[in-house]
């Protein structure tokens, strides 16, 4: 049995380019069976790049980089050469025929080919986030978001975070949640733009309790017990003041008018 195909994409954006590229090869391959791809974004330092090719070397896994730095690249083939990885720079190559047949130098600049097109790609890649970033899923990186929105089950975080990504900010939500503690690194991130969702007691069982009938359970605990729900508010209370979040009560407000709330702030910060 073969072993499985294993793909790390490495980017010093958020490597978009090179995974379009890489699944568009791959569809010439339909039977090879679930390729595994992996990409490690920002990768603009030696340190983190030496990280992913030793691994890479560990898992015998092919690299693909869309890296502009000519520095980072050599460093690339350099230990592709020694350590017997398959490594393909789908940049410098290309970059360098173009320079010589045009006499002109390259910008290298990361993330310039987005700007084509600033304003969608713009969207693509804050809604690429806000999936990623979607519900607590993920706490790396979360110096790149522009904004963090916090809050117990049902305040909208969700909905908030994919409506705001759409206008092209970064968004990331965290539930709020007694016995699952917010990773230590997020409170040390002073840099983050943190908006707190809450509303009253009585509307969220309400809003929970509608959930439960539509979902069709016959019994779900504590989630939409007032005596849960003040519990979870309280400590809510407690993680805004810690993060310093900017509160915003959205018992019936619309995402919409929410939403004018943290662009208004993003827009004067």
């Amino acid at each position: 049995m073969s072993k499985p195909l294993l793909i790390y994409i490495v980017s010093d954006s958020i490597g978009e380019t090179a995974d379009h590229m890489v699944h568009a090869v791959l569809a010439q391959f339909p039977n090879i069976d679930a390729p595994e791809i992996k990409r490690f974004a920002y990768v603009d330092d030696e340190e983190k790049l030496c990280n992913v090719l030793n691994l890479a070397k560990e898992k015998d896994a092919i690299v693909i980089t869309t890296l502009v730095s000519r520095e980072l690249n050599t460093i690339g083939e350099e230990y592709s050469k020694k350590h017997h990885i398959s490594y393909i720079d789908y940049m410098t190559r290309l970059i360098s025929i173009i320079e010589k047949k045009m006499n002109v130098s390259a910008v290298h600049e990361s993330g310039v080919a987005r700007r084509l097109d600033s304003d969608y790609f713009k969207r693509i890649e804050a809604i690429e986030f806000a999936v990623k970033y979607d519900d607590g899923k993920n706490f790396e990186h979360l110096e790149h978001a522009d904004a963090l929105i916090v809050g117990v089950s049902r305040t909208s975080k969700t909905p908030l975070s994919m409506y705001l990504a759409n206008k092209g900010y970064k968004v990331a939500n965290i539930p709020l949640v007694p016995e699952v503690p917010i990773p230590e690194p997020v409170f040390k991130n002073l840099k983050l733009k943190v908006f707190g969702l809450t509303a009253s007691p009585d509307y969220i069982m309400n809003i929970r309790s509608e959930r439960v009938r539509t979902l069709g359970f016959q019994s779900q605990i504590d989630y939409d017990s007032l005596r849960r729900i003040k519990e979870e508010l309280i400590y809510a209370e407690e993680i805004f003041h810690k993060l310093n979040a900017i509160v915003i009560n959205t018992e019936y407000k619309s995402i919409e008018e929410s939403a004018f709330y943290i662009e208004k702030f993003l827009k004067n910060t």
